[in-house]
């Protein structure tokens, strides 16, 4: 009897490159990506998860024990309607060809799904998105237990890592390099993972009993400013006075100011601990 596969979708992602390479470490791993990469395995396969009949008929023809699906349409990368094609129509399509193979599924969703008017969020608090990336992630995490009700959708906050910059800090460091203006919120309330700590939390998922909606974020709220001038200063980016604090407030309102996450239940169902940003670079950096 082959050896069970665990099917991770948006592998090509930052969250799914690391996915992937926890994964192979515990089991056989099968890699979905959007568009073909130069990556030359043969446990990768390019998939557009708004193709049903291409779901299917990938899914099938695997036979995976497990879906962890973390492929999404990001703020900034897509417009609204390519936010729903993927984050909503593409998440139930996966959600039914994990039933139709018996797989258990494991999706990753978002703080924004909440309006930031009530943080922390408990696990089960409802969605109440008030902007299109919310809106779409939402309609995805209803169509997954309304497909599924024995997946676990997790929902998590902005992710980062020491072994490459995260994609927020990216960006801040290439306009910092421009010499531009940075503005960061900060008013702005959220609970940023490590990436590696996420990804073992999701793997974990895979072979625990537990359904419905979980909170997996670090036990560290910090504003978007904070995060962000946290980052930069471990990566080394001198921001020489183009860093300025702005309240979202005053920019939108369809920005979620308090997105806090209550994450209690999962570091103890998972038997783990999700530090927070000052823990976590305090074991990367001399003392």
């Amino acid at each position: 009897m082959s050896e069970p596969l665990i099917l991770i979708t948006g592998a090509s992602g930052y969250l799914g490159r690391h996915l992937v390479s926890l994964a192979r470490e515990r089991a056989r791993v099968g890699a979905v990506l959007h568009r073909s990469l130069s990556i030359g395995r043969q446990d990768a396969f390019v998939l557009d998860i708004a193709h049903n009949n291409a779901v299917r008929e990938l899914v099938e023809s695997l036979q995976p024990s497990a879906i962890v699906h973390t492929a999404a349409v990001n703020p900034g990368q897509g417009t609204e309607e390519e936010m729903f094609r993927t984050n909503a129509d593409g998440a139930r399509n996966i959600a039914e060809a994990a039933v139709a193979v018996g797989a258990r599924l494991i999706a990753v969703s978002t703080d924004i799904v909440h309006d930031g008017t009530a943080g922390p969020y408990a696990d089960d608090a409802p969605a109440t998105p008030i902007n299109a990336y919310g809106r779409s992630k939402a309609a995805g995490e209803e169509a997954i237990l309304d497909v599924d009700p024995s997946a676990v959708v997790v929902r998590t906050s902005l992710m980062y890592g020491f072994d490459e910059m995260d994609r927020g800090t990216a960006t801040f460091a290439e306009r910092l390099a421009r010499g531009e203006m940075l503005s960061l919120f900060s008013d702005v309330i959220r609970n940023p993972i490590h990436v590696d700590v996420l990804a073992d939390a999701l793997l974990r998922l895979t072979g625990i009993e537990c359904v419905g909606l979980l909170n997996v974020a670090g036990v560290q709220a910090l504003s978007r400013e904070d995060f962000g001038r946290e980052m930069l200063r471990y990566w080394g980016v001198e921001g020489d006075g183009l860093i300025r604090g702005v309240r979202a407030a005053d920019v939108s309102d369809s920005i979620p100011i308090d997105v806090r996450l209550d994450s209690s239940q999962a570091e103890g169902l998972l038997d783990m601990t999700f530090p927070g940003v000052n823990e976590a670079i305090a074991t990367v950096t001399p003392g």
